[in-house]
C-alpha cells in the first residue's frame, strides 16, 4: 500500500526544517553579538558551572584588591605622618644638643624654648591624623582625637583596636597603628641603667660586690710581697665574710710576717681598698736600684767608680748594667779581688739602710772611693763617695717602697681590684657593691649620699612629689615604698643590674617624667630624671629650656635618640606591611589575569569559527527559502486565506 504524501504534510516538514535553520542561524548571531559561547544555562550545563566559580573567584579577588587598596592608602597615610614626626624629633635633638652648653645667652635659650613648643605642639596636631574622616592613631575609637594635653602630661583617649583586613584567603594584615604605641610607648623604666655608686663600709658582704658577683674564695688566697726586702706574705681570705673581715685578714698576717710598712684601709673615695704604704727606708740584696734615692735610682752610665789610695791601689770598678743592689755588691768585691786589693769587702750595713764597705787589713789600705769623672755620680748616689778607712758606713739610700700583689691559683686579689706592682699608696678600683633594700640613702655615690631635695613625677595629667629630706626616708626600701605609695600607677624597684633605682610607668595610655623641683638636683643623682616616652621627652626638654638647666639638657639626648630609633622602628613596621601588601596585589593580579583565562575558555565564542558558521548557515537557511518556494507552490485557495 502506497503513502500517500499530501501538500500539508510537505509544508510542515519545510516549515519545521526552516524555523530549525533559522534557530541555529540567531543563535549564531546571538554569540557574534555578545562575543560569548554560553548565553543560558541551556548552552553548555557543565560549562555554566564553570563560569559561575570562576566568576566567583574573580569577584573575591577584586575584594581582596580593593582591601589592599584601602590598606596601601593607610600605609601611606603612615609613611607621610611618621616622616614628619621624624624630623620633629630630630630638630628637638638639635636644638638640645646646642643648648646643652653655656655658649648661648638668655635670648637664645627662650628662642629654643618657644620653638621646641612648636614642635611639641606639632606633634600633637600630627596625632590627630585622618584619613576619610577617620582618626587613624586612635585604635577602633576612629571619631576620637587620640592625644590629651594636660599640664605636664600626655594621655591617649584611643584604644588598641587593630583593623585587618583580609588581602587573601586566609591571610589578614593589620592595618593600623595605635597612639599610644608610637607617642608614649616606653623605652625602658627609668633609672633602668643607673649607677648610685654605692660606697663600702667594713660591714659590706664581700657576696655583694662586684655588682653581687662576690670575690673568689676557693682558695681565696693571694700574696704581698715587699721587693725591697724580699719578703712574701701569703693572704687567705677564705673565711672572710664582710669586707672588714677582709682588711682584717690582711693586716694580721702582713704583721705576722714581719710587713709592717702597709696597712689595708678603706680607700677616700669610699668604694674601694687603699693599700696604705710608709717608707722605711730598708733595703735588701734585692732591692732594685731603679727604687734607690726616693726612686730616682741611681746613674750607672757609664757606671764606673775609682777605688785608690795613691799608694799603688788605683781601681776602675765598673758596676754597669746592675739592676739590684745584690749587683753592685757583687760587681765590686769581685772587681776590687781581681785587680789585687783583699780583705776590702761592699755589704749591707748594719741598719739595713745603705751599703758598708769593711777594710779587714792589718794596716787598712787608706782607701777612697770617688767618681771617675766630674760629670760622674754614682758613687754619691750609692752612698758610698768618701774615705773608707778601716770600715765606711754608706748613707741612707732611701729607697721607694716597692710592693707587688699577685694572685695564687685564684681571682681573689683581682676581685680586691689590688693586683699589681705599686711604689707608693695603691688605691684599688671600683669595689662596685651591689645594690640592697637595707642600703643607706647616705651610701649613694661612694658615701657623700644624694641632694636631699625632691623630685616630681608626672603621670599624665597626675603628679607626685617625693621628698628625699623626710625624716622617713633612710634606706632604699623606704625610698622604693614612697614612691610606690605616691598614688600613680608606677612600680619601683632595684634594677636589675643592681646599681640603682628604677621606676617603671605601669599606665602605657599616659605619658611618665621625673623632674627635679627648684633648683635640686635629687633625680639627677640618683639617675631617674627625664621620660621613658617620646611626649615626655619633648616636655621635659620644654621645660629644661625654660629653667636654663643645661645639664638637664644634656641628659635628654640619650632618650631623643631613643625616640627618633623608635620612630624609624614604626616606620619599618609601616613599610613592611607595604611591602606585604604590595606583593599580595602582584600576586592577586597574576591570579585575576588566569582566571580571566579560563573564564575566556570557557564562555567566549571563537570569533572566527563563528563567522564562518554564520555564513554558511546564513548560505544555507537561503537557499532552504529559495527550495522551498519552489517546493510549496501556492494554491488559490493560500491567497484567499
Amino acid at each position: 500500500m502506497a503513502l500517500r504524501v499530501t501538500n500539508e504534510m510537505i509544508s510542515g516538514r519545510v516549515v519545521f526544517n526552516l524555523q530549525r535553520s533559522i534557530r541555529r542561524y540567531l543563535n549564531l548571531q546571538t554569540n557574534m553579538s555578545t562575543g560569548r559561547r554560553i548565553n543560558l544555562p541551556s548552552d553548555d550545563p557543565l560549562g555554566a558551572v564553570r563560569d559561575l566559580n570562576y566568576r566567583a573567584e574573580l569577584a573575591r579577588i577584586e575584594q581582596y584588591q580593593k582591601n589592599i587598596s584601602q590598606g596601601q592608602n593607610w600605609q601611606a597615610t603612615y609613611e607621610s605622618a611618621l616622616n614628619e614626626a621624624k624630623d620633629l624629633v630630630s630638630t628637638a635633638k638639635e636644638i638640645a644638643i646646642a643648648m646643652a652648653n653655656g655658649h648661648y645667652d638668655d635670648i637664645a635659650r627662650q628662642s629654643s624654648a618657644n620653638e621646641v613648643q612648636l614642635l611639641f605642639d606639632q606633634l600633637i596636631q600630627l596625632s590627630g591624623t585622618e584619613l576619610e574622616g577617620r582618626q587613624v592613631f586612635s585604635g577602633f575609637r576612629t571619631k576620637t582625637e587620640p592625644l590629651a594635653l594636660y599640664a605636664n602630661g600626655v594621655a591617649y583617649r584611643g584604644d588598641t583596636g587593630k583593623f585587618e583586613f583580609e588581602i587573601e584567603p586566609g591571610s589578614r594584615t593589620i592595618v593600623n597603628l595605635d597612639g599610644a604605641e608610637l607617642f608614649l610607648r616606653q623605652f625602658g623604666p627609668l633609672g633602668e641603667d643607673a649607677d648610685l655608686n654605692v660606697g663600702v663600709t667594713s660591714s659590706t658582704l664581700l657576696a655583694d660586690l662586684n655588682g653581687g658577683a662576690g670575690i673568689s674564695q676557693v682558695p681565696g688566697t693571694f700574696t704581698i710581697t715587699d721587693r725591697n726586702l724580699n719578703i712574701t706574705s701569703t693572704i687567705d681570705l677564705s673565711g672572710a665574710t664582710t669586707l672588714g673581715d677582709a682588711l682584717a685578714a690582711i693586716n694580721a698576717q702582713l704583721a705576722a710576717d714581719g710587713i709592717t710598712n702597709l696597712t689595708a684601709t678603706l680607700g677616700a673615695e669610699g668604694n674601694n681598698i687603699l693599700l696604705d704604704s710608709t717608707p722605711n727606708g730598708l733595703i735588701s740584696t734585692s732591692t732594685q736600684l731603679s727604687k734607690l734615692n726616693s726612686g730616682n735610682g741611681v746613674d750607672l752610665n757609664p757606671g764606673n767608680i775609682r777605688v785608690s789610695n795613691g799608694a799603688g791601689v788605683d781601681v776602675i770598678v765598673d758596676l754597669s748594667g746592675s739592676l739590684t743592689v745584690d749587683d753592685i755588691i757583687t760587681k765590686f768585691n769581685t772587681q776590687l779581688a781581681a785587680n789585687g786589693v783583699a780583705n776590702v769587702t761592699m755589704s749591707i750595713n748594719g741598719t739595713q739602710t745603705g751599703l758598708a764597705i769593711t777594710d779587714t787589713n792589718g794596716v787598712p789600705l787608706n782607701l777612697t772611693i770617688s767618681e771617675t769623672s766630674d760629670q760622674e755620680q754614682t758613687a754619691a748616689m750609692l752612698g758610698i763617695a768618701g774615705q773608707v778607712g778601716a770600715a765606711m758606713t754608706g748613707a741612707a739610700l732611701n729607697p721607694a717602697v716597692f710592693f707587688s700583689v699577685a694572685d695564687t691559683t685564684g681571682t681573689t686579689a683581682a676581685d680586691l681590684t689590688i693586683q699589681g706592682e705599686f711604689s707608693a699608696d695603691f688605691s684599688g678600683g671600683d669595689l662596685n657593691p651591689r645594690l640592697t633594700s637595707d642600703a643607706l640613702l647616705t651610701s649613694f655615690r661612694n658615701g657623700s649620699g644624694v641632694d636631699r631635695s625632691s623630685f616630681v613625677m608626672w603621670q599624665g595629667g597626675s603628679n607626685a612629689t617625693i621628698d628625699l629630706s623626710s625624716p622617713s626616708l633612710v634606706t632604699v626600701q623606704d625610698l622604693i615604698d614612697a614612691i610606690n605609695a605616691s598614688g600613680l600607677t608606677v612600680t619601683a624597684s632595684i634594677n636589675a643590674a643592681g646599681t640603682g633605682i628604677q621606676i617603671n610607668n605601669d599606665d602605657p595610655n599616659k605619658s611618665f617624667t621625673i623632674e627635679d623641683v627648684g633648683a635640686g638636683r635629687a633625680a639627677k643623682d640618683m639617675g631617674l630624671f627625664g621620660s621613658s616616652d617620646t611626649m615626655g621627652t619633648m616636655l621635659v626638654l620644654l621645660n629644661a629650656l625654660k629653667r636654663d638647666d643645661q645639664e638637664g639638657t644634656g641628659m635628654l639626648l640619650g632618650n631623643l635618640d631613643n625616640s627618633i630609633q623608635h620612630v624609624l622602628n614604626q616606620r619599618a613596621i609601616v613599610g613592611a606591611r607595604a611591602q606585604k601588601l604590595e606583593a599580595t596585589d602582584n600576586r592577586l593580579s597574576d591570579m585575576f589575569e588566569g582566571f580571566t583565562k579560563l573564564l575566556s575558555e570557557v564562555e567566549d565564542a571563537d570569533l572566527t569559527t563563528l563567522v564562518t558558521d554564520l555564513a554558511t548557515y546564513e548560505n544555507n537557511y537561503k537557499a532552504a527559502l529559495n527550495a522551498s518556494a519552489l517546493i510549496v507552490q501556492p494554491s488559490l485557495l493560500d491567497f484567499l486565506r
